[in-house]
Order: C-alpha cells, then structure tokens, then sequence
C-alpha cells in the first residue's frame, strides 16, 4: 500500500476538494441529457431531474450564500419551489425555472461558494459561518461542506437511476478524485452546455 504521511493538506483545502469533487459529478450527471427527459417522472413518488437539481442548487445556495454570506441568488419563490417537503401537486403545476435557467442560475451559485471558501480563513472552517452565527445551524463551514456533498451525492443516485429507467444512462460515476481530472472533466461539461443549453430553454 501507498505510503500516505506525505499529505500535508489541511481541513480547508481537503474541505473544497471534497466539494469540488461533488460539484463535479452533480454537473457531470446532467451530461447528454434531452429537453423531454429532465422532466420525466418515472414514478409518482420520484421527483424529475430538473426538481432534483433546483433541490441541490437551493441547498447550496442556502449554506453558503444565506448562512455563510448573509445572502442568496435565488428567489424566495425559488427556494420554496425546491424545498424538502413540497408537494407533488406544487411541483406538476410547473415550477419557475426552465432547465436551462436553472443551470445557469446554478454556476453563479457554485461561482460565489468557491469564491468565499477559497477566501475563508482555514480558521474560519473550524467555526459556524458568521453570518448566521450559530442562530440556524451549531454546524462548522467544514460540517456545512461535508453535509452539502454527501447531499449532492445521495441526490446523484437518484439522477442516475432515473437515467437508466429511461435509457440514457450517462457517465459512471464518481470521477474528478485528482485536480487534473477535475479540471478535464468541468472543461468536458461546460464545452457540452455551451453547445446544448439553448435546448432546454
């Protein structure tokens, strides 16, 4: 086995690696999708793939954009849309994003995240975000990220599942464990939404 004493890696570089990775694979899940198919339902109980992606661009947008900087980029209206627990007959009624908004809605999203975390102190990890100072959540930013990826990842299986159920399976995953290989797999989605995204308009 790998000799591992090597890595020097402190809890915030290990933290955004740890999102990185996850911000990765929840974007890579949407890869060759079409327009009718992120509005599939393949069962009643099971949200389509544009609710669970709003879901999981809300949650983001809640942790480290409302508790950690005081404020969000989506709309109370959005927020609601998305939330845990909304019903399905809310969700079939339409919801205020076409797949293509939301995206876009999204990389903003995940732009101001990375920006503020690369920024935080590695101190600061260690501690609730200080905007909401403890009031909402007795969670660190460390805690906060952890909880954020293992969210993306649960809601990634559900992607994947319904993919398969309607045969368009895409990737396998997980990909991006090295910086290289993230870096290669983002350029690989984001040339593929450049060249797609006006579809799901």
């Amino acid at each position: 086995m790998a000799e591992t004493n090597n890595d020097k890696r402190n809890i915030k570089e290990l933290s955004i690696i740890l999102l990185e990775i996850a911000d990765l694979n929840f974007l890579l899940s949407t890869i060759g999708l079409e327009k009718e198919q992120v509005l599939k339902q393949i069962v009643k109980e099971v949200n389509h793939i544009t609710w669970i992606f709003g879901h999981c661009a809300s949650h983001m947008d809640y942790i480290f954009g409302g508790l950690c900087q005081g404020k969000r980029l989506l709309t109370e209206e959005e927020s609601e849309a998305y939330a845990y627990g909304v019903s399905k007959d809310k969700i079939n009624e339409g919801l205020p994003n076409t797949f293509k908004d939301l995206i876009e809605r999204y990389l903003k999203i995940r732009k101001e995240t990375f920006d503020y975390l690369n920024k935080l102190p590695e101190e600061k990890y260690r501690e609730v975000p200080e905007a909401d100072a403890g009031k909402q959540t007795k969670e660190s930013v460390m805690q906060a990220i952890q909880r954020v990826a293992l969210h993306y990842m649960g809601h990634m299986g559900q992607i994947i599942l319904i993919r398969r159920s309607i045969g368009n399976p895409g990737f396998g995953f997980v990909a991006g464990m090295t910086k290289e290989n993230r870096e290669k797999r983002i350029d690989q989605w984001m040339k593929w939404w450049e060249e797609n995204k006006e579809k799901f308009s």
